[in-house]
């Protein structure tokens, strides 16, 4: 028996901040099939499933395949990101979790440690303390690459980029600057260095894509067991859904992912050694896979 499936597909097609229109057929949201494909398959004691706000009628179809409603929290409840998304589970029971109340300023490295190369020797203009914009820098590009955040406000929200001036920015110590990867983490509720040993915009890239794991785990707390024999996660990326077991107080036997960043796997093998990678879902055999999965039941 699979004890959980976990999954955040893709949604660059279901995005209200992306104007394509894809919806299902953008080839990284249609994934959400594949997800519900081996749903069906294997017939999970729980699962949970993860994406971003979206047209109703695609928020219906996702419903009507896994047999669920969705849930809606805000990660600013836990974190110092505003990062609203839809849960889809069948664990009963779950609450919103309380409010911690943590802002950008919380999470902020001391100046003095932030390195040169995060800080920006250009013009800005300031608009005040009150303001949670509260400077624009002067360089080209989109109005939103130009925005610094005040730190007594809580972060917009991460998205993957890959550098440039792509990253969020914070004002601090009347400079502007951009977040460093490990408060990037800490906005995803993640150790400190948990993405160490891949390239900054690597980092950067794999932290906007990934789940921020404290809304994981008060979601997984909500399951009565404290033992979980077999975990699979689809998508799987830097594998937040194990710092999140461990943080709601699960154990499990075996974790199988998902993934095809090479980046992405190479965090989580670093974290997690013992993750068994299952490579792209779409060449996934699931009664292959459940054969397999019985039979080390049978024997352990």
């Amino acid at each position: 028996m699979i004890d959980l499936l976990l999954g955040g597909s893709p949604c660059q097609g279901f995005s209200k901040t992306v104007t394509n229109n894809l919806n299902f057929e953008h080839e990284g949201s249609r994934l959400f099939f594949e997800y519900a494909k081996a749903l069906k398959k294997l017939k999970p004691k729980y699962f949970l499933l993860e994406n971003v706000p979206m047209k109703k009628w695609c928020q219906d179809t996702i419903s009507e395949y896994v047999g669920v409603e969705p849930i809606t929290i805000n990660s600013n409840l836990v974190s110092a990101q505003d990062r609203e998304r839809l849960y889809w589970t069948n664990i009963k029971g779950i609450e919103q979790p309380k409010d911690k109340n943590i802002f950008l300023a919380d999470i902020l490295q001391p100046a003095e440690e932030v390195d040169a190369k995060y800080w920006y020797n250009v013009p800005f203009d300031y608009h005040g303390d009150d303001a949670k914009v509260c400077a624009t820098l002067h360089i080209n590009g989109h109005d939103i690459l130009k925005r610094v955040n005040n730190p007594a406000f809580k972060s917009a929200t991460l998205t993957a980029c890959r550098g440039g001036n792509l990253q969020k920015k914070v004002f601090q110590n009347g400079r502007c600057r951009k977040l460093t990867p490990i408060e990037y983490e800490r906005l995803q509720t993640l150790p400190d260095g948990y993405t160490e040993g891949i390239s900054d915009s690597q980092r950067y890239n794999v932290l906007g894509n990934g789940w921020t794991v404290d809304v994981i785990a008060h979601i997984l707390s909500f399951i009565p067991e404290t033992y979980l024999h077999t975990v699979v996660s689809l998508f799987d990326g830097i594998s937040c859904g194990q710092v999140a077991l461990e943080r709601a107080g699960k154990v499990y036997n075996q974790y199988y992912a998902s993934e095809i960043d090479k980046y992405a796997i190479a965090v989580t093998q670093k974290n997690y050694p013992h993750t068994m990678q299952l490579g792209d879902v779409t060449k996934i055999d699931w009664e292959v896979f459940k054969d397999r999965v019985n039979m080390i039941q049978k024997v352990s």
